[in-house]
């Protein structure tokens, strides 16, 4: 991995704010995959013929008006490619659904009918996961030149546990699943769900002081509600308890559908796994697991890097890892590199 390291040391630069990544044209427009269905998308035009590569939100109430993923986008249009930055109106939502696979594959497919060539893929995340589900088909693979994913998961049964495990690390991703599930695991509790959307959204976009709005909602709630509030913060045996109830309130075979380990037979593309040492969303044993069953007879297609400039979903400054930069610049030389950059 490190001889792709001249590779992607510019891109690297270009993050550090150490070599000029000017603004780019930013192109807005719905792009239609049906009669019925289209997604807002952004597009950063590169040069004539350049390589194109398919960039996927996670799961961000901004969307991709998020300032972390536009300067991605950025710099990415400014290492010589087109990009194509969809928003998927369930992920934005904070919504885990089934929806968010076939989308990711349709919008997949109209990108490559557009642009009439293979194109790569770039997501983190629950949104990289349900990428790899999504592109894993026989057809996707023949028009997936690379994929770069970025904190991602393997089997959802074991991200769960390793979400609720985590709360007093980061609470953000607890309050998208109870979001997602409180109104089905305690139905009579009918505020909470209004509540850990609040609450997620106050983590996920920073809201302090007078902009939080979860702490007003508290006050609304009636006493079985803050009760289970309360013991969600402060109980670590009651948060993990809630695995199984979560895990049986699923649609059926969410499971199966959706973990990218059920998904690898046919998986050829060079692939680029990247993930944090110290993930408190997901843990980075849930790539590792990826890279050890991806194995398609050819050398060199598939690399790995679990970092200590990541987190799960920003990077640190670089100068507190000056060690890591090599591998780091090597993982994204990789994933540019088979991207025809």
């Amino acid at each position: 991995m490190i001889r792709y390291s001249f590779q992607g040391l510019p891109f690297l630069l270009k993050y550090a704010d150490m070599i000029d990544s000017p603004e780019s044209i930013i192109r807005e427009e719905h792009v239609k995959v049906s009669k019925k269905s289209s997604f807002r998308t952004k597009i950063f035009p590169g040069p004539e013929h350049s390589p194109v590569i398919y960039l996927q939100h996670g799961m961000s109430n901004r969307g991709i008006d998020d300032p972390r993923i536009l300067t991605l986008a950025k710099h990415l249009r400014n290492s010589g490619a087109t990009v194509y930055l969809p928003e998927l109106t369930e992920v934005k939502g904070l919504e885990i659904s089934d929806n968010t696979v076939p989308n990711i594959r349709s919008l997949f497919q109209e990108i490559v009918k557009r642009e009439g060539q293979a194109i790569s893929f770039l997501s983190a995340s629950f949104s990289a996961g349900m990428g790899m589900v999504a592109l894993s088909g026989k057809e996707e693979q023949k028009n997936l030149k690379s994929a770069l994913l970025v904190g991602t998961y393997s089997d959802f049964a074991d991200t769960l546990p390793f979400i609720l495990s985590n709360y007093d690390v980061d609470p953000y991703a607890v309050h998208v699943l109870l979001y997602n599930y409180i109104s089905k695991l305690e139905p009579k509790l009918s505020k909470l769900e209004e509540f850990y959307f609040e609450a997620a959204l106050d983590n996920g976009l920073k809201r302090t002081g007078v902009e939080e709005k979860s702490p007003k909602l508290l006050k609304k709630l009636n006493q079985k509600e803050k009760d289970f509030v309360f013991s969600i913060q402060t109980d670590p045996v009651f948060r993990m308890a809630l695995v199984k109830p979560i895990l049986s309130v699923l649609p059926p075979n969410f499971i199966l559908r959706n973990s990218p380990k059920n998904f690898l037979s046919d998986w050829k593309a060079p692939i680029a796994l990247l993930h944090g040492s110290d993930d408190p969303v997901i843990s980075p044993d849930e790539s590792e697991q990826l890279f050890d069953s991806l194995g398609n007879g050819k050398e060199g297609f598939k690399v790995i890097l679990r970092s200590k400039l990541i987190t799960h979903g920003d990077h640190l400054p670089f100068y507190t890892q000056l060690g890591e930069i090599p591998k780091l610049a090597g993982l994204w030389g990789f994933f540019l590199k088979n991207s025809g950059l």
